[in-house]
This record gives C-alpha cells, structure tokens and sequence, in this order.
C-alpha cells in the first residue's frame, strides 16, 4: 500500500435473524443439557457403586478359613506339639526305622498341609482400603512360620529313621521348635485376638503352648544324637552338659569312663561346623609344637588305623591336671580329658580314643 492509499476498512457486520439467535439458544441449551446429564450419571453411579470389603467381612472370612483348614486336622496343634516334646525326650538311635516317629512324622505333614493352605487362603480375603495391614500382614507371617516349621521338623525325623541327619540339620531343627514356641505361637495368638478372630482361637486352642525343650534331666535331640555315636565300651552314663554349649557348639555331653584313667568325666562336643571346631582347636593349641603327645606338651595328628582322623592336644589343664583333647574332623566332634599327670592320660587315651561308633 502507498502511503497516500486508505487501509481497507473490513466488511460491516450483519444483524443476526430472528431465526439465527433461536438456534443459538437452542446450542446453548443443549451444551448445559449434557453437562448436566453428564453430572448427574457421574453422581448416580458413585452413590449407587457397590461398597468395598469391610474388616467385618474380612474377619468373617478369616474365622471361617480357620475353621475350614484348621478343624478338620485329624491332629490339633496342641496335640502334635505334644508328640514332638516326647519325641525330644525319647528319640531312639539314629537309623532306627520307628513305628511312633512315622506317626509323628504323618502329623507333622498333615499340619503342616493345614498351615499352607490356611496362609494362602488368608492372603486371598480382601482388605479394607485405608485399613492399617500389621496385624494381618503378622498374621500370614506367623501361619506361614507354623508350616515351614513343622515341615522341618518332619524331614529331621525322616532323615533320622534313615540315619541321614545332620549336625547342622539338628541344630536346625531345635532353633525352629524352639522359636514355634517362644515366638510363633504367642505371636499368632497375639495377632488373632487383636483382629477379633474368635473362632480361630478355639480352633487353635488359647493354652500355653507344650514346652519343646526336654526336662532337666532329659536329652536335647543334639545331646541324644551325639551320645548314640558314642561307643559305650569307652564311654557310658553320659548326661547333658548345656554349660558347655553356646552357637559354636550345638551338643555336649559328660560321660563316666570304663577304663580308669581321667580324673573326672571326658566332655564329648559336636561343633555346628568344621569352621567352629577348627577355631576352637586353634586357641586351645597356641604356642604348642608338634613333637607328639608321648614327649610332652604338643598340638599334632593323629590316625587310627592308619587313616588321619583328627588333631590331638596334649597340655597342663586347671588345678594341676593334665588334659588330652582330640578332635574327629569328619564329625565335628571333640573330646577333653584330665588326669593326675601326663603319662596317666597319655596310657588311657592310647587305647580309649576312637570313641565314636559308625
């Protein structure tokens, strides 16, 4: 455009209709119509959605799980915990095929079972939204502690029949029923009254649960399977030592000899592994040469029949004894005898060593 032209001025605009403000109207109209209509569906189906899970009908499905699961057990969990403490207390030699332990072992599968199915039923139930979980959550944890422990406890049994068990499988085994006892069941208990679940505390049973550990005078499973290797024409009358047992040593025992010789009762120990015995046998030989029990002091092999079978020690003990200590190191096993003087154990130890059975 040259400076001397007129901008172009734009059209002017027509007055709308009649008509034309009608329609206008009737979209304004419509737009606040399916606002509305959308509003209102929205609220209806909001007021109307169906109500989410209640801890009331958690609780109910929970009381009816147990009785499910747990009710039918041909054994109750009272009754099994029962049969594993007199099992504890009278656990024949290891290899020994028991028609008692087999039914022990046939209710510690069927309760077991009764857990795994209770745990996986439970974690299925609904939980309220905004509901504080820890009790439930406490809850599955504890049901599934009751299965995995009594499905310990029936392998130690089986592998026992068949003379399989272990040390660390025995010491396994203990820690779990202990811990089923001490922690587990009070806890599940705990937990079940919090949450209101009545009829899962009579199923289970609201007593104390039986004592796992064996009375005073009794065996522990660890002490018992150690005196079963013990060869009693060497060692007899051993009874439980738990002073000297701690987590390195899992079984120790005192035995009264046959042959005279010790001064006082040789302590047969079984260590969890061979590190702890290793470690052990290290700081009873510092400062020891190996020049051979028969010439004084020493820290050296020894065989039997010509087969390297461990580490023996011989050194001054307490109160003016002389100790001999040896090891097994295929069996984590070692034992301490004292006499008067030196030459005293070294005369017994040479004919009483091997002392473990096979």
């Amino acid at each position: 455009m040259s400076p001397d032209q007129e901008p172009e001025q734009p059209p002017a605009r027509r007055p709308r209709t009649g008509r034309e403000k009608l329609m206008l109207a009737g979209k304004s109209a419509g737009a606040l119509i399916t606002f509305a209509v959308t509003v209102g569906a929205f609220w209806i189906a909001l007021v109307d959605r169906t109500p989410g899970p209640t801890i009331g009908e958690w609780r109910l499905k929970a009381n009816n799980i147990c009785q499910r699961d747990v009710g039918d057990m041909q054994t109750s969990l009272h009754s099994a915990m029962l049969q594993m403490a007199q099992v504890v207390r009278a656990m024949p030699p290891a290899g020994t095929r028991s028609p008692e332990l087999a039914s022990v072992v046939t209710s510690m599968d069927e309760v077991a079972s009764a857990f795994r199915a209770m745990s996986a039923d439970f974690a299925e139930i609904p939980v309220p939204e905004g509901y504080d979980r820890r009790d439930i959550d406490g809850l599955l944890r504890d049901t599934r502690n009751f299965a995995a422990t009594f499905t310990t406890i029936a392998t130690f049994l089986v592998n026992h029949q068949v003379g399989q068990s272990t040390p660390l499988q025995i010491q396994a085994t203990m820690t779990a029923m202990q811990a089923l006892a001490s922690t587990t069941m009070p806890s599940w208990t705990a937990g079940a009254r919090r949450l209101g679940l009545t009829e899962c505390l009579a199923v289970m049973g609201t007593a104390p649960p039986t004592p796992i550990a064996p009375a005073p005078a009794g065996f522990t499973v660890g002490q018992q399977a150690l005196v079963d290797r013990v060869d009693s024409r060497v060692l007899a009358g051993c009874v439980p030592a738990p002073a000297q047992e701690n987590d390195k040593v899992i079984a120790a025992v005192n035995c009264a000899v046959v042959r005279p010789g010790p001064a006082r009762n040789p302590l047969v120990m079984r260590f969890i592994d061979a590190k702890a015995l290793k470690a052990w046998l290290a700081g009873l030989s510092a400062g020891l040469g190996s020049r051979g029990c028969a010439n004084g002091d020493s820290s050296s092999l020894w065989n039997h029949e010509g087969t390297a079978t461990g580490t023996l020690v011989c050194k001054p003990g307490a109160n003016g004894s002389y100790l001999a200590a040896w090891t097994f190191d295929g069996e984590d096993v070692a034992v301490v005898a004292e006499a008067g003087d030196r030459q005293t154990i070294w005369t017994w130890w040479k004919d009483n060593a091997y002392l473990l059975t096979p």
